[in-house]
């Protein structure tokens, strides 16, 4: 399954309206397609290995299957839409069967590039939790690896 995925702009209304970016999958034009992918638990992105869908209880993504070199750049773009609001990031990685380090090293740059709130990892697979505990990243300000479980 190839996606055509693109950035589009909208403008949000509101106290205070800004411009809101989404990496969209399959080529979505209206508007109504951009907001259902904003708000929603419609993908935001896809390939052959990965789908990356947005959550809204808690706010946040929920990655499902497997994150390489060859979508690290995707995901950095999907993290980015996630950091778009103040406060805590939420990530469900219960799904993902595989991340390469250019997967780990797009999460831990994210934490350490947030002003306000915590990326909080939810579901990481017990490998990845090595990893992260062994190279000293689990120790990043703004990152919290959960053990509650994921999203629901």
């Amino acid at each position: 399954m190839g996606v055509a995925g693109y950035w589009r702009n909208y403008w949000t209304a509101g106290v205070a309206g800004r411009w809101r970016d989404y990496w969209t999958a399959g080529g979505r034009n209206s508007i109504e397609e951009l907001f259902g992918a904003a708000i929603g638990g419609e993908t935001i992105y896809a390939d052959k290995h990965l789908v990356v869908t947005r959550t809204l209880e808690p706010v946040g993504l929920h990655f499902a299957g497997e994150i390489d070199v060859t979508n690290s750049q995707a995901v950095a773009k999907s993290l980015g839409i996630a950091d778009a609001d103040a406060g805590d990031v939420h990530l469900d990685l219960s799904e993902l069967s595989f991340c390469d380090i250019s997967g780990i090293r797009s999460l831990v740059d994210l934490a350490e590039t947030r002003a306000t709130g915590r990326l909080m990892l939810h579901g990481l697979p017990e490998l990845l939790q090595t990893v992260m505990k062994v190279t000293g990243w689990s120790e990043v300000p703004n990152l919290l690896i959960c053990n509650c479980g994921a999203r629901q």
